[in-house]
């Protein structure tokens, strides 16, 4: 090998080189395997998990979980329907109308109320006050009229019932 060596200038210092170049690269051999040997203890620990439940066991009972979860709001969903159901049924819209039946009493009482929902089903109620006597009708509604004859005020209380206020 002298007598390859001898026929190249600067042989020593090429050498020096080549050697201090692999000096260099086995410390790189060695960092590297110190980055690969923490990966693999990082992908160890996720696999195997902590309390021996490994990342597959994991995804498994968070799967469970959401399908609950997903029930869970199925159900909330339906009770929801089934409220706004029952609150639409609901008798919520009121209207009152004050009137003086008889032109010889001097004051406005006597009254028709009607309480109706939203599908304009319910009752109007009216009570007529006299001098000698009061008298108190109810009558159904359905639709936003009676099968009973109506006066013309019962007639502007259920349309006042049916047609609420903005805001009300």
């Amino acid at each position: 090998m002298e007598p390859f060596l001898s026929q190249i200038p600067n042989a020593g210092s090429l050498l020096l080189a080549v050697i201090a170049l692999n000096i260099v690269l086995l410390l790189i051999i060695i960092m590297q395997s110190v980055r690969i040997s923490r990966v693999r203890k990082s992908i160890n620990r996720l696999m195997t998990g902590a309390g021996g439940a490994n990342l597959e066991e994991g995804m498994h009972r968070l799967l469970d979980q959401l399908d609950q979860v997903m029930k869970q709001h199925s159900d909330q969903q339906f009770m929801i329907n089934r409220l706004a159901q029952r609150i639409a049924a609901q008798r919520g819209n009121v209207a009152v109308i004050r009137y003086n039946a008889f032109g010889d009493v001097g004051s406005d009482l006597s009254f028709s109320i009607a309480i109706l929902d939203d599908a304009q089903n319910g009752v109007v109620i009216t009570s007529i006050f006299g001098r000698e006597e009061s008298r108190v009708y109810a009558k159904p509604v359905e639709a936003g009229s009676s099968p009973y004859s109506l006066s013309e005020e019962e007639q502007a209380v259920i349309k006042k019932a049916m047609n609420p206020p903005v805001g009300a």
